[in-house]
């Protein structure tokens, strides 16, 4: 005799985790990694709000979204139209560094900024300072629309890579996002990492 539904699944692959949730719709947040200033390639720390210059064709080639979240400073070159203004999405603040040469740097400190998440540049943020920063943003992102795009520096995308892993600032040292990559977050009960660091087409 077949025993009677009542209306509960108990499939193992359904248990937590997975366990389908009533009421939240499935969610994607698709974070492309800017590309990296131009200064930063010779070795030296882009100015504060530094606008990196955009492929041809980038902006008509992003993926199809229902909100466009971006920096503030590349709000205001593209057109506020294009995107709203978020400052949760900008690159890390490196203080006093802003500009300078990384050889101009003290050594001991460039060594700690490298080795240790909690320490910041002078009147500028750490690792764990922008974790922080842009874990609250992801957090608080409304269940509704289905399909979110965020621009970022690569270590800002980094950081909600990290977010949505539950992780630390110390964590960010050991995973890759280079510039002009795709990086993927889904969310249905919690955000999830789901692709990183892809190269975009």
């Amino acid at each position: 005799m077949v025993p009677k539904s009542t209306g509960k699944v108990n499939h193992p692959l359904l248990a937590p985790p997975f366990q389908a949730t009533q009421g939240i719709m499935h969610q994607t947040l698709t974070c492309i990694a800017l590309p990296a200033p131009d200064g930063l390639r010779r070795g030296i720390m882009p100015p504060r709000d530094a606008i990196p210059i955009l492929p041809a064709g980038f902006m008509g080639a992003l993926p199809p979204a229902d909100r466009l979240f971006v920096p503030p400073a590349l709000s205001r070159a593209i057109g506020t139209d294009a995107g709203e203004a978020v400052p949760a999405l900008n690159a890390a603040d490196m203080g006093a560094w802003h500009g300078l040469s990384l050889k101009a740097l003290p050594p001991a400190d460039l060594a700690r900024w490298v080795g240790d998440a909690s320490f910041a540049p002078p009147g500028g943020e750490s690792r764990d300072s922008l974790l922080r920063r842009v874990a609250t943003w992801l957090a608080a992102l409304p269940a509704t629309p289905a399909r979110l795009l965020a621009l970022a520096d690569a270590t800002t995308v980094r950081a909600l890579a990290i977010a949505a892993l539950g992780g630390d600032g110390a964590m960010m040292a050991r995973l890759d996002i280079a510039p002009l990559t795709r990086t993927v977050l889904t969310r249905h009960a919690t955000w999830r990492l789901a692709t990183s660091g892809v190269p975009l087409p």
